[in-house]
């Protein structure tokens, strides 16, 4: 889409690369050699592990593409079956003429019969992609596979592919006969900033492009490193990305910010975006916080105590008790001060020399409270 724009010949940054437009760093021309010595020298068991996105399966592709045509191979991409599926997946594709077994004597004895008119002419290999996520029993069946040959040298090789989690299930006690018989391996390490510059550099150079560094300069090379952190699926999937923005926007100019960009749009939920995103939206359009709900829980204890006391006043044992509460306290007690007929007349004057009268004698209560 963008090919023409850049004045190139096809788009650079496919996911699925050809044998022929695959470019072999350090790491992968190891990772190469290592697969090819394991299957041509048959050594039985050869391990390759990586992380998801270093490019495992591009070189088991590159692999097959390297042997000659001596080599029969069989590429299992998902080991997610059974034994049984896995006969019949191994029958119906290695044998000259598929067929269909219905017990696992028959199997033994078709592989074995097949596996003797291939001694003197191609080696067989096995691949089991995803090794990983194979059971313990079919990685037991696979083991059981390898006893077939001689003495002199192995008739199947098996080449396992899988993630750094592969190890862990190859070092549990039932795979331990397996673990040791596994004489090769290799664990495929992401690229650092060198080998990325490298791998664009190819790339483009193999789409047709001749300056890369006028497409992709230094700086940008160097922020999809960093985002990408050296896995090649992730820096193809950023350089194309970025390719098509600024094909989109009409700029030939690549800038370190459209890789963010790119990035961000490709894993929205980082938590650097959403807080960038909170960060630009002015303060009075920001959401305001919920109110803090209060808890009545102290008022609504005051308002039963008061119930409970106004309950009690209006039983006739409550009416009883504040009758005798008002008899302690007369009335005329609380009268003004500047009333002649009422309390105890006027307020004295300290300053005069006036004393203070007496209150009046009380009568004491006629009735006792026993009956309350």
């Amino acid at each position: 889409m963008y090919a023409d724009f850049y004045n190139l010949k096809e788009q650079p940054f496919n996911l699925t690369l050809t044998p022929p437009f695959l470019y072999l760093g350090e790491v992968h021309k190891e990772a190469l050699a290592v697969l090819t010595y394991g299957v041509v020298e048959r050594k039985g068991f050869v391990l390759l592990t990586g992380e998801t996105g270093t490019g495992k399966s591009t070189m088991v592709h590159a692999l097959l593409a390297n042997l000659n045509h001596d080599a029969r191979c069989v590429y299992l991409p998902n080991p997610l079956l059974s034994t049984e599926d896995f006969m019949h997946y191994l029958a119906r594709t290695a044998f000259d003429e598929p067929r269909s077994v219905t017990s696992k004597a028959e199997f033994l004895f078709a592989v074995e019969h097949f596996l003797e008119t291939l001694e003197h002419q191609k080696n067989f290999v096995l691949i089991i992609d995803e090794a990983q996520d194979a059971s313990l029993e079919l990685l037991e069946e696979v083991r059981l596979l390898s006893n077939m040959g001689t003495a002199e040298k192995k008739l199947v090789n098996i080449l396992l592919v899988g993630q750094p989690e592969l190890n862990e299930k190859l070092n549990q006690p039932g795979c331990r006969a397996l673990l040791q018989r596994i004489g090769t391996r290799y664990h495929m390490n992401p690229l650092d900033l060198k080998g990325t510059e490298e791998y664009i550099a190819a790339a483009l150079e193999m789409a047709g492009a001749k300056n890369p560094r006028e497409i992709l300069p230094h700086k940008v090379i160097r922020t999809i490193h960093e985002y990408a952190e050296g896995y090649p699926r992730m820096i193809n999937i950023l350089a194309d990305n970025v390719l098509l923005l600024a094909y989109s926007r009409g700029e030939k100019k690549i800038t370190p910010s459209m890789v963010k960009e790119c990035y961000e749009e490709l894993r929205p939920e980082i938590a650097s975006s959403a807080r960038e995103s909170e960060e630009s939206i002015p303060l009075g359009a920001r959401r305001k916080p919920a109110p803090r709900v209060r808890r009545p829980f102290k008022w609504a204890a005051a308002l039963c105590i008061i119930a409970a006391l106004v309950a009690f006043s209006m039983s006739p044992y409550g009416k009883a008790v504040v009758e005798r509460l008002t008899q302690l306290i007369p009335v005329n007690y609380f009268a003004t001060p500047n009333d002649p007929g009422q309390g105890h007349g006027p307020v004295p004057d300290r300053t005069r020399g006036d004393t203070a009268s007496p209150p009046p004698y009380m009568e004491p209560m006629q009735r006792p409270l026993d009956h309350i």
